[in-house]
């Protein structure tokens, strides 16, 4: 099965579910992770972008533009997808996108 793809415009590596959820299990959080709220949690698990104004913890030490795991705040992966926003701009936005899903937990 496919854990990631080189993403040909940057040569970063674009998670499948199964790469992501291997790199869940591996690192500890927060690492590698933007937390969405209760409220955004179901939405993104079905697809769903995840909005600044929804996230309520991050890794400070993603950029944006990479590859990162969406959790809820139990931890739950719910999503990979690309980071919008540097750290400190998803914790103090209130609008806009900070995530742009790629994969959902329920698809």
């Amino acid at each position: 099965e496919r854990i990631a793809t080189v993403r040909a415009s940057d040569n970063l590596l674009t998670l499948s579910m199964l790469g992501a959820s291997r790199l869940h299990a591996l690192f500890l959080s927060p690492r590698l992770r933007v937390v969405a709220s209760e409220d955004a949690a179901p939405f993104i698990a079905k697809g769903g972008n995840l909005f600044a104004k929804h996230v309520v913890g991050v890794d400070e030490e993603i950029r944006a533009g990479e590859e990162v795991l969406i959790v809820d705040c139990q931890d739950r992966l719910l999503a990979t997808g690309t980071t919008v926003l540097a750290p400190q701009e998803m914790l103090q936005i209130k609008r806009g996108l900070a995530v742009q899903a790629r994969k959902a937990a329920e698809h």
